[in-house]
């Protein structure tokens, strides 16, 4: 029996991201938020809507892979990448991104950027993966409810997770979490340089406006 070859092609891609303000003198933050699994950036970007709108940008991107959550038809939600060819997949998010952040003139390598990159669930590990591919440092990084990725060595990034300044948001009655046991979870995710300050809430895998506003007041 012949065998069946695989190859790859690049293909134009058109991606779309969702935006809250735009960069003005009196900007402090550049926010960068990652959505998580099944979710669409168009209503995970509404979690920031009563940040100060003077000073603060909110640019949600979205997973390239929009697919119908429930059977065929229904609600949309997209998803960042799964094991197959999954270094493709790392690359092709690294390149849409970047392309999202220059459409939106905004440079995250510039040290006079005040950048916040914030993930929730599976996009916790695409916002690290982003980080790393491309030698960025945020001012900032929050985890919401999400686990760094096992294939990003720190100790290999040292220049961008020493002392970096990360805080790990969660619901105390995260369904995702329950059989997780979370000091030891933080403990291992100390062994990454970060320097981590842990907020709970009261609530499952979600979202929390108030606890968000906690974390901003912190900064």
């Amino acid at each position: 029996m012949p065998q069946a070859t695989k190859s790859f092609v690049e293909v134009p891609r058109t991606g779309r991201y969702f935006r809250l303000n735009s960069v003005q003198p009196m900007t402090k933050n550049i926010w960068v938020v990652f959505h998580g699994y099944g979710q669409l950036a168009e209503y995970f970007i509404k979690h920031f809507e009563e940040l100060d709108a003077d000073e603060n940008v909110i640019i949600a991107v979205e997973g390239l892979s929009r697919f119908y959550v429930d059977g065929l038809t229904g609600r949309v939600g997209a998803s960042w990448m799964t094991k197959d060819d999954r270094e493709l997949e790392v690359k092709d998010q690294s390149n849409y991104i970047n392309a999202v952040l220059a459409d939106c003139g905004v440079d995250p390598k510039d040290e006079n950027v005040n950048l916040i990159v914030l993930g929730f669930s599976q996009g916790t590990a695409t916002a690290i993966r982003w980080m790393v591919n491309n030698g960025i440092r945020p001012k900032q990084l929050v985890m919401w409810a999400g686990s760094f990725p096992h294939d990003v060595d720190a100790a290999k990034y040292a220049d961008i997770f020493k002392g970096l300044s990360m805080h790990y948001a969660y619901g105390d009655e995260d369904q995702f979490l329950k059989d997780v046991d979370m000091d030891e979870k933080l403990e291992e995710m100390k062994k990454t340089g970060m320097e981590i300050q842990t907020w709970t809430f009261e609530g499952k895998h979600v979202m929390d406006k108030p606890t968000l506003a906690k974390i901003v007041n912190s900064f």
